[in-house]
């Protein structure tokens, strides 16, 4: 079981240490060494998150705590933005990580949720996110949560083009 709450600037070194480590776990792949290490710097600068913790009108970062009150994994929702390939909006899951040691637990469901929930009390009509073309895990894990696949947008890393499939989920209001 883990602990889900609203991260506060006070969170800020865990979540950037969490986002790298996350990150560095699980797209090294997609990235060269290099190119990882520029994108992570920018993504998970203190400016960056700081701007960002501190504007919870339009975003929303989560921390997850495991039992030992450390934290294992991470999101970022941010509230009411347009979704590509459609003329709709909603609240864009833009990260959602958790450490690979803490897979296969239940966390990533118990976040999703969580968001879910947010979600629906903010009165969002969905929830959105982009998910690697190559990552069929990833999308099966959403298809089981309700999420349908709308199409594909460009995402390119310093290696190459890879694509992105926009998915969604419809939010009872």
């Amino acid at each position: 079981m883990i602990t889900i709450r609203e991260a506060t600037i006070e969170d800020l070194q865990a979540l950037q240490d969490i986002g790298i480590a996350t990150y560095k776990e699980h797209f090294s792949d997609i990235w060269t060494a290099e190119g990882i290490e520029n994108f992570l710097s920018e993504d998970f600068s203190v400016s960056e998150l700081q701007n960002s913790i501190g504007s919870p009108i339009n975003h929303c970062w989560l921390i997850a705590l495991n039992e030992e009150d450390q934290a294992v994994g991470f999101s970022k929702v941010n509230w009411s933005k347009p979704i590509p390939i459609s003329d709709q909006v909603g609240a864009e899951l833009q990260k959602i990580y958790f450490l690979k040691s803490q897979a296969g637990k239940g966390y990533g469901k118990q976040l999703l949720q969580f968001i879910h929930d947010s979600a629906q009390n903010r009165n969002e009509g969905f929830i959105w996110l982009d998910v690697l073309k190559t990552n069929s895990n990833a999308q099966r894990f959403y298809e089981s949560f309700g999420f349908r696949a709308l199409g594909e947008i460009p995402f390119s890393t310093d290696i190459g083009e890879i694509g992105m499939v926009v998915m969604c989920r419809k939010l009872s209001r």
